[in-house]
């Protein structure tokens, strides 16, 4: 039997081309497993760094005596954890996507010590049951269970991943366990507490289920535990008073803001924006009732 392998000569030049360009690109890239194609994966593999202002301050926290514990509710494929958790004394992400537990456990394997992480195979909410996780196919970060317990109506679900709607060729569907969050954090916060582990921080993106995770958090915190928690908002009106309400007196909220560039511009318009700037400058200032809000964060003393 004869067999041949027949290629222009352009495909082979651009096949080797676009090789080159990729190894040139990613040269400066984390080495972690990441999904070529998907939105969350492009700055990792370019840059070595996924959220830069939000690593940052995950950093700044854990080097100012936040440093016992950090736990990712909604790991991924463990980007966040990854890149920051050998600052911490243990790390436990949660994530209930069977597919992304494979990578992230090859990705917690590469990056952190094997006796500082744990992962927890499930997802958190206000009660244990079992459901339907909805995965665009673009943005396996993006992932939601749409059900009666989603704060977000479907155009937030659907906007925040740069649709226009919900239609079912863009997502794929995989069945999932969540767990009432203030049973299992509460477990987790006592056997901290016996390590002495009382300074944690809470990295949350649960895509609508923020406000059953925060609740449960304020339902378990033991009285002498301190918390940094943040996490992701897409409410185009936020409203903060009854997330602070939840902890009592014990929390504060602010907002981490971009001063000198406005994200919300249109994409042409951003870059634009930046012409005459040095520095784009991160700063954490308060939360007001009603803004349009992103990144959350919770300081609890």
């Amino acid at each position: 039997m004869e067999y041949a392998f027949v290629e222009t000569v352009y495909k082979k030049i651009k096949r080797d081309l676009l090789a080159e360009i990729y190894r040139y690109a990613t040269k400066g890239g984390g080495s972690l497993f990441c999904r070529g194609g998907d939105l969350i994966s492009a700055a990792p593999l370019t840059t070595g760094v996924h959220e830069p202002p939000l690593a940052a301050l995950i950093d700044y926290y854990a080097q100012n005596g936040f440093n016992d514990c950090l736990i990712d509710i909604g790991a991924n494929i463990g980007l966040t954890s990854c890149q920051s958790g050998h600052r911490f004394s243990e790390v436990h992400m949660y994530e209930p996507n069977p597919l992304c537990c494979l990578v992230l456990e090859a990705n917690a394997r590469m990056a952190l010590d094997q006796g500082r992480f744990t992962i927890h195979k499930i997802g958190l909410g206000g009660s244990d049951k079992d459901v339907t996780l909805t995965v665009p196919r673009h943005n396996w970060g993006g992932a939601f269970v749409r059900d009666e317990e989603n704060s977000y109506d479907e155009s937030q679900l659907a906007n925040k991943d740069g649709l226009r709607r919900i239609e079912a060729n863009n997502y794929f569907y995989v069945d999932i366990s969540i767990k009432n969050t203030a049973h299992e954090l509460g477990g987790l916060f006592n056997r901290l507490a016996e390590k002495s582990l009382k300074n944690v921080v809470i990295k949350i993106d649960v895509e609508g289920y923020e406000t059953s995770v925060l609740a449960g958090i304020a339902q378990a915190l033991p009285d002498d535990m301190r918390l940094r928690i943040i996490f992701e908002s897409w409410a185009p009106a936020l409203k903060i008073q009854p997330i602070l309400a939840l902890f009592g007196d014990r929390a504060k909220a602010f907002k981490l803001e971009e001063i000198n560039y406005n994200r919300r511009l249109p994409a042409p318009f951003k870059q634009l924006s930046l012409i005459g700037k040095t520095n784009i400058i991160t700063k954490l200032v308060p939360v007001v009732e009603g803004d349009r809000a992103r990144d959350i964060v919770l300081e609890i003393g």
